[in-house]
């Protein structure tokens, strides 16, 4: 509160990526071990998003010229993929250590494997792996045609649009994020009805960032599991008569093909080609505002419906 009035959607947002940044500047725990913080959730669980984003820090900061941006190019190492398991819930009040294994260092590529573990156990496991910049062959696939960000609702309009449709366990959708994010179609958690079109949504960070490529490949990655299990959802609607699914990320995955920058606009288009067995399968690309694919991921979730 400030003057005894609520602070304003996008002011609430800045305050929100500033933690955000900070939750990412892991501090050191022992020899490739890193500690960290979470964001406050509003499920009371740590954010899959920010667990995968932390990890892949921990694992960039054990690998000799993922953090100098400055070396020449061929001396950079940045991360082409990261393949992750959610194992237990976070709990956000806890702190998590984050434990690097060093699996492999060759000439071209760097392989860690890295734990984040709390009280409980291991909540998250995560396999990446980096590669200097090389020359190859190149092709991509066009970016769908979407509009453009500056034609969709903010956030908080949207929200406000939205109000009376929002299912009463989502409220949780009403409050700013880290990350700005406009929706070309609405999820089904803030009341967007059911269908088979793709999801798309633009994202960016709310200022501008260094020129820093690990930090950007972080919030990329913290940013793609945003909404993305809703695309196995919204296919079957969220209020059936039963009441909403139950849904859960089980597992992520992200290939980073090329730099790009969080404070620009970025387009993650999405799908979901499959869901059976009380699973969910989602998978998107990511683009830049020029149409460069720069991304792709996917993901697993628990889709298991609501009890007869």
């Amino acid at each position: 509160m400030s003057g005894g009035k609520a602070r304003a959607p996008a002011e609430r947002r800045l305050e929100l990526f500033e933690g955000l940044l900070e939750c990412l500047a892991l501090e050191p725990d022992g020899l490739d071990a890193f500690r960290g913080r979470s964001e406050a959730d509003r499920h009371g669980r740590i954010f899959g998003g920010q667990a995968i984003a932390q990890a892949l820090m921990a694992a960039a900061r054990c690998v000799p010229g993922a953090e100098q941006a400055e070396r020449p190019a061929r001396e950079i190492r940045r991360a082409h993929s990261l393949h992750a398991y959610f194992l237990r819930p976070g709990d956000p009040a806890q702190p998590v250590r984050f434990e690097v294994e060093r699996l492999r260092d060759g000439r071209s590529f760097h392989a860690r494997r890295v734990a984040a573990l709390q009280r409980e156990g291991v909540i998250l496991e995560l396999l990446c792996s980096f590669h200097g910049d090389e020359r190859g062959y190149d092709h991509a696939l066009p970016m769908p045609e979407v509009p453009a960000p500056e034609s969709l609702l903010t956030p908080d309009a949207l929200v406000e649009s939205q109000r009376g449709r929002i299912p009463p366990e989502c409220r949780w959708a009403e409050a700013p994020r880290a990350i700005e994010v406009r929706h070309a179609v609405v999820p089904a958690y803030l009341g967007g009805e059911a269908g088979t079109q793709p999801g798309a949504n633009w994202f960016r960070t709310p200022q501008a960032l260094p020129d820093d490529p690990l930090l950007h490949q972080c919030l990329l990655a913290y940013a793609t599991d945003y909404c993305f299990n809703d695309n196995a959802a919204r296919r079957h609607g969220w209020n059936g008569p039963q009441g909403p699914p139950s849904m859960a990320s089980l597992d992520h995955a992200v290939w980073f093909h090329a730099p790009a920058r969080c404070d620009d606009w970025l387009l993650f288009h999405q799908e979901s080609p499959f869901a059976g067995r009380a699973r969910g399968f989602v998978r998107g690309s990511i683009f830049t505002r020029d149409g460069r694919q720069i991304a792709s991921a996917t993901q697993e979730c628990l889709l298991r419906p609501p009890p007869r």
